[in-house]
């Protein structure tokens, strides 16, 4: 079976920006997050699907990593559909990395 390579064709025209466009172009998924984060919102692994991210721990990661923040973690148990809790990591930003969100994604303190 041949793989195909990824090309422009599996993005929809709607969500390229394009420099002759008066659209404004949507956020990505990381930028997305990360003014999320900048506004001081929590999120969890559950949280952050009813939001559209399916892999919180990556975002994060990826966050860190490009923008040089450190999120501030916290474990916490969530009810599962079994009846129990399930642990899960509880992120937000605080101090400086607050700060430097807010300052990368344009967000002012009220």
């Amino acid at each position: 079976m041949k793989k195909e390579k990824a090309t422009s064709k599996s993005c929809p025209t709607s969500e390229l920006s394009s420099s002759n466009s008066t659209t404004p172009a949507k956020l990505g998924k990381l930028d997305s997050m990360l003014k999320r984060f900048a506004l001081a919102e929590r999120y969890h692994r559950y949280s952050a699907e009813d939001i559209g991210d399916h892999c919180l721990p990556t975002t994060v990661s990826d966050l860190q990593k490009r923008h040089g923040i450190v999120f501030s973690r916290e474990t916490v148990k969530k009810p599962n559909r079994f009846g129990g809790k399930t642990p899960v990591k509880l992120y937000w930003l605080e101090g400086e990395s607050l700060k430097r969100a807010q300052s990368i994604s344009g967000v002012l303190e009220s």
